[in-house]
């Protein structure tokens, strides 16, 4: 079995080949045949033809090809029956196939589309595997969508995320409720308890006049019963305020120094524990939102790759101020971790794997203190906008489970990821406080704290030292 001959562009017409109205064509020789089929020629007869009622003559042919001295009929020739003119021809197309089953080449055709199909599902599903392996907690805007490549020119941080930087404020010490700053106003807020309840109105009071006295007054004491549930929580912390940028949430986030199992805290109950903190919140920043990990991914990790990181580093003068680094593979690990209730402090917290260890402290609540800290004597650091994100340079100290700069290897970044499914995850990275004159520490808890950008611990003075300087 084969093809059905090509007669100069036209199909050779074969004995029970059909015509355009139904009928079908009958051959008059039989010596001549293709494929098992006898060759149709002009002058002969087709069954009678469906539409018009009358056996029909083939009167057409090409005049170039003949059997027996007559043209063989091909497709498009001519069938005269009481149709009109034209209108019933020999359907003979060349190249078709005659034999048993279906064409080889249209089944050839479709397995061929069917492998390309198959192919471009299965290049699909590697690039959606490869891109579910190469997601990433934070990337620049201005990597498209599949592409999670580290940076290698300096952008703003605006780039890649909100970002909003906090300042460790003063913690009073709870046990003597000492006049710091941070709590100099607490003592004139108002206990749920001490609130004054509206009086007793009559029902047609309410009806004429509304009943908002007691609507206020539970409003009152739900603002006073939150505070109070936020200073409970923040006690001998310091509390974080927003010096720069977006808030990323809601609620009252502090830090206190954590004392390990039978240890006391070095600095004490009232001192501050972290001097800057800088937290991003990532969001879809262009089409390529499947190129973020989302939370549930988030969750079940323990680290997550990111494409930008941030230190703190003092500047000339010895203030402290963030710098991005673009962060390749290899070098963009950060820890995931997740914020525990702590029932004894009614908050969430996370407490530092780094020596000394900081916790930090987040409630829902908010303390209601509106900046008690500017009757203090804090100064506000000077920040850059934006934040520059650099390429990393190759002489850094980042690995996958250190901080990203060599000098702050003290205080890692985390991913924390906070207890309520509206708050996203946050990254975080905390900056010690810049050592004081007279300060007293242990060693260790001195230790990558310069002062004025300058001195180490190493340079502090001695207690002879700072006891001869009190008496001169």
């Amino acid at each position: 079995m084969g093809y059905r001959t090509d007669n100069y562009g036209r199909g050779q017409a074969l004995e029970n080949d059909k015509t355009t109205t139904g009928a079908r064509c009958i051959a008059s020789i039989t010596d001549s045949t293709e494929f098992g089929r006898r060759i149709l020629r002009v002058g002969d007869k087709t069954t009678p033809c469906p539409k018009c009622g009358k056996q029909g003559v083939i009167v057409s042919g090409e005049e170039r090809v003949t059997f027996h001295g007559v043209p063989a009929a091909v497709h498009g020739s001519k069938v005269h029956c009481d149709c009109p003119p034209g209108s019933n021809r020999v359907i003979a197309p060349a190249g078709q196939w005659l034999g048993r089953g279906r064409d080889p080449v249209e089944v050839a055709r479709e397995e061929h589309a069917a492998r390309l199909v198959a192919e471009k599902q299965a290049e699909e599903k590697r690039r959606e595997e490869e891109r579910e392996r190469n997601r990433v907690f934070a990337k620049s805007c201005l990597r498209g969508e599949g592409c999670n490549d580290a940076g290698d020119q300096r952008e703003p941080h605006t780039n890649f995320a909100d970002m909003a930087f906090f300042q460790a404020m003063p913690a009073s010490d709870p046990a003597t409720d000492s006049d710091t700053p941070q709590h100099a106003r607490t003592a004139k807020k108002k206990k749920p308890d001490d609130i004054p309840k509206p009086k007793k109105r009559s029902a047609l009071y309410r009806w004429w006049n509304g009943n908002h006295e007691e609507m206020d007054y539970q409003a009152a004491v739900a603002a006073a019963a939150a505070a109070s549930r936020a200073q409970t929580a923040t006690a001998g912390a310091s509390l974080l305020e927003l010096i720069s940028g977006r808030a990323l949430t809601y609620g009252t986030w502090a830090v206190r120094g954590a004392a390990g199992l039978g240890e006391t805290a070095a600095a004490g109950a009232g001192a501050s524990v972290a001097g800057l903190l800088v937290g991003m919140m990532p969001g879809r920043l262009n089409d390529g939102e499947q190129d973020f990990i989302d939370r549930m991914r988030l969750e079940q990790m323990r680290e997550a790759p990111s494409r930008v990181r941030y230190t703190w580093e003092n500047d000339s003068s010895g203030n402290a101020v963030p710098r991005g680094w673009h962060t390749p593979p290899g070098r963009d690990s950060v820890r995931v971790r997740k914020m525990e209730y702590d029932s004894s402090a009614q908050a969430y917290t996370f407490t530092t794997e780094e020596e000394p260890h900081i916790t930090i402290v987040w409630t829902p609540d908010r303390t209601d203190e509106n900046k008690p800290w500017n009757t203090g004597n804090q100064a506000r650091p000077v920040l850059p906008n934006p934040v520059v994100v650099d390429p990393l340079p190759d002489n850094t100290g980042i690995t996958a489970t250190t901080s990203p700069a060599p000098e702050e290897k003290r205080f890692a970044d985390y991913i924390l990821i906070l207890p309520f499914p509206d708050l996203p995850p946050i990254y975080i990275y905390l900056s010690k406080p810049p050592v004081e004159f007279l300060e007293v520490e242990l060693y260790s808890d001195f230790k990558r704290r310069s002062r004025q950008g300058i001195y180490e611990a190493d340079h502090m003075p001695s207690r002879a030292a700072v006891d001869a300087y009190l008496k001169s």
